[in-house]
């Protein structure tokens, strides 16, 4: 990002603090303050020191100088940049950072142009969380929490860890270990694993063990699986008889497994797509729900004879046999059937007995022609309301 129109503006704002020349001594500095919002350490400093462009700068006193100084004014402190501009992973206050000398935006004008930047945290306590050496306080919000722990590495693996119980391992299978790890009870020594988690859970919190990934403990995870099997309990108990699928934790072919308390996938343009070689399962102890603003459409294979849309299954797993009637014909058959019995009820209605001195009429069979020709004619209005227009079938 452009923040200046030319070099003599930077010249002017940076060269403040700039070293005349690299040193190749190492230099260890005390962090006192880091700015990272526009009030964090403060919004004068945040302004001097660029603003938006230069979170990530740090307050530093030379190490040996901090020994004797648990607080600085921080207008008194040597200043230092992140040396890489790719990824964020800032010190807390009272860590030990590496500086280097390198060269500057003013370098390329002056040979006085070199400014401190520094490498990374000191890794004293060996912790993902902080490594400060002293008690004092690591920031305005930072919270410790002793639980938080390093996770096992077996061979060859490579780890990345937040401060707060979050990582990603790039791992395999180490069969030797199988009694300690989940993954590695199957497939072959070396086989990828790539595992994500947010909130590991200490299981021993009376000791300083390190953490190993837990699959039905984890907050939130992510596994990319090769040949292992992961122990996950499903959230839903309700399996389809019909479905052959192998559950995750019988399963040892490549997958992924999204787990979590509630997940939700969402598109904000465009469709969400789904497709499967074998069978697509959907689980709940609950309620399915199936939303649409505009149409709802289920559809087999009609060039399968033995294709089918089943509704539900017996009590004790039958396919289902009943077949559902079509309501465009049904309504057909059931109107003709309703003009029959209104000509049978017309007839009825006026039946009469030969007689030498005439016809007389059959009372009751008259009285029960009309009343067949009543009810016969609501059974036809209620027609028009039995068929849906908004289910269809073929």
């Amino acid at each position: 990002m452009k923040i200046k129109t030319n070099l003599s503006g930077l010249v002017s704002t940076n060269g403040r603090r700039t070293q005349p020349s690299p040193s190749n001594a190492t230099q260890v500095g005390k962090v006192y303050g880091v700015i990272t919002t526009e009030n964090t350490p403060n919004k004068e400093l945040f302004n001097q020191f660029g603003g938006f462009s230069g979170i990530g700068t740090i307050f530093y006193l030379d190490y040996n100088q901090s020994k004797d100084s648990k607080t600085a004014n921080l207008n008194s402190c040597k200043t230092a940049k992140p040396l890489m501009g790719n990824s964020q992973g800032y010190p807390l206050i009272g860590e030990l950072v590496w500086l280097v000398d390198a060269p500057s935006p003013t370098s390329q004008v002056s040979n006085l142009g070199f400014s401190k930047y520094y490498t990374g945290v000191i890794n004293v306590w060996n912790n993902p969380q902080q490594n400060a050496p002293s008690g004092d306080s690591l920031g305005k919000t930072f919270i410790e929490n002793a639980d938080i722990r390093n996770l096992i590495s077996f061979e060859g693996d490579t780890i990345y860890q937040g401060r707060k119980g979050n990582g990603i391992r790039f791992g395999s299978t180490v069969k030797t270990h199988s009694d300690i790890s989940e993954w590695s009870t199957v497939g072959n020594d070396g086989d990828p694993i790539t595992i994500l988690v947010n909130g590991y859970v200490t299981t021993d919190t009376g000791s300083l063990a390190p953490n190993v990934e837990e699959v039905n403990k984890e907050l939130s995870s992510l596994y990319m699986t090769s040949t292992q099997k992961i122990p996950l309990t499903p959230g839903a108990i309700i399996k389809n008889p019909f479905i052959s699928s192998l559950q995750p934790d019988h399963y040892y072919a490549p997958q992924i497994i999204l787990n979590s308390d509630r997940v939700t996938i969402n598109s904000k343009k465009d469709e969400v797509l789904v497709f499967a070689k074998k069978n697509i399962e959907l689980s709940t102890d609950n309620i399915l729900n199936l939303n649409a603003g505009e149409q709802i459409h289920l559809h087999i294979n009609e060039k399968k004879v033995d294709s089918k849309i089943l509704l539900g299954t017996g009590p004790n797993g039958e396919i289902p046999f009943e077949p559902v009637l079509l309501g465009g014909q049904t309504h057909d058959v059931l109107l003709e059937m309703c003009n029959i019995l209104t000509t049978l009820a017309g007839f009825l209605s006026s039946v009469v007995v030969p007689t030498t001195e005439g016809g007389i009429l059959v009372t009751g069979c008259n009285m029960a022609g009309e009343q067949l020709l009543n009810d016969v004619s609501n059974l036809i209005d209620k027609l028009a309301t039995i068929q849906s227009n908004k289910v269809y079938t073929i």
